[in-house]
This record gives structure tokens, sequence and C-alpha cells, in this order.
């Protein structure tokens, strides 16, 4: 079974702007990469055979060549519809399950990505789900793809759950502290130096001199 994961990343230029009070334009790009970095450390190490990052960018894309991920060009498409289009180019690709995960959660590591898909393992059909602190999804994996829509956006997480229920497929929730962990916002930067963690987006912020 070919386990595909897709990240979507943001143009750089537009990441992060809730963070533009402490950091330039180019730190925060520096800051998207490092988090984008720690997501393909923890994916590259868990069982998901083949890696696809959608952008629009030429930083994002030598990323993806360093890790040996697909890279495809998002072309201006919106959040959902490059998700959408991604997947159907990773079920081309051969993928029999799919697992959409942002690039700003440096906490995720390996074993969490794998307990999410021995999660779906037992059914036919099955969605997955990994709620942020803000009833956003940091996880949305399908088995087959294409089970449910794309819904991310605000309060994407009840909106996939609501999705699944209205086609009557089985959904999994995966709680878990370090995959809700985004960083949007200086708060959440502090709580990224509460614990215990060597991602390559704290040793950044330490380079940066940054305040906790």
């Amino acid at each position: 079974m070919a386990i595909y994961a897709i990240i979507p990343v943001k143009n750089l230029a537009d990441s992060k702007m809730r963070l533009s009070t402490v950091f330039t334009p180019q730190e925060r790009e520096k800051l998207t990469l490092a988090m984008l970095e720690d997501v393909l450390k923890a994916l590259k190490s868990s069982v998901v055979d083949k890696i696809v990052i959608v952008a629009e960018d030429s930083q994002v894309q030598q990323a993806a060549k360093k890790f040996g991920a697909f890279y495809l060009f998002a072309n201006g498409a919106t959040l959902n519809s490059a998700v959408e289009e991604t997947t159907s180019y990773c079920v081309k690709k051969g993928a029999r399950s799919v697992l959409v995960l942002p690039a700003d959660v440096p906490l995720i590591n390996s074993k969490e990505i794998d307990r999410i898909i021995q999660l779906a393992k037992g059914h036919d059909s099955a969605v997955v789900l990994s709620p942020s602190r803000n009833w956003g999804t940091n996880a949305l994996y399908q088995s087959p793809p294409k089970l449910i829509p794309a819904c991310f956006g605000p309060e994407s997480f009840l909106n996939h759950i609501r999705e699944a229920y209205q086609k009557g497929i089985s959904v999994t929730l995966h709680l878990s502290p370090e995959l809700a962990a985004d960083i949007d916002s200086v708060e959440d930067l502090k709580k990224l130096f509460k614990i215990q963690n060597t991602t390559c987006s704290k040793h950044f912020l330490e380079q940066m001199g940054f305040n906790q």
C-alpha cells in the first residue's frame, strides 16, 4: 500500500504575517523553511512512502529536492484546490492513502505519523483527523484517498468531520499536543521553548536571539 504525504506551503513572502512584529520578512521565510524541514525529517523517518510538496517558491523546491520529495507548482491555486489537485496526482502515481500535513508543526515526529496511519488499519474506508488548538486541521489522513474533500480554513476540523459524517465514513481522532502546536503567533513561539526539543525551528529562533 503506497502511502503519500502532501505538504502545502504558502508563498514564503506571505508566510507568518502575524510574526511581522518580531521578525523581518526574510527571517519569517527562514523560520517557515526551518519548520518545513522539521516536518520533512519526521516524514522521512516514518512509514510514509512518498512526499509531495505543493508550493510556488524556489527555496521550497530546493528543500523538496534535499529530502527527495516531489515538488508540484501550485500555480496560484487556493489551499483546498491545491490539496485536491495534488491528491489526484498522488492517486495517479499509485497512492492508496494520503496524509495531508501543514508545514508549521515543527514538533511532529515519526511516531505521531505512524500512529495516525495505524489508526486507519482494519477499516475499508477511514479518515483520521488531528485538530489544531483553534479547531483547524493539522493532519488529514484518508485511506483510500478522496473520501472527503479538503476543507482547510477556519474551523476546518469540524468541517472535515461534517463531510465524513454526511458520507457515512468512519472518523478516528488523533489528539496530540505536539501536532496541535502549529506556529502562528509569538505566544506559539514561546510555547515551543517550553517543550524539550531539538528542532531546526528552535535552533533558528535561538540563533535569532528570540526572547523567550
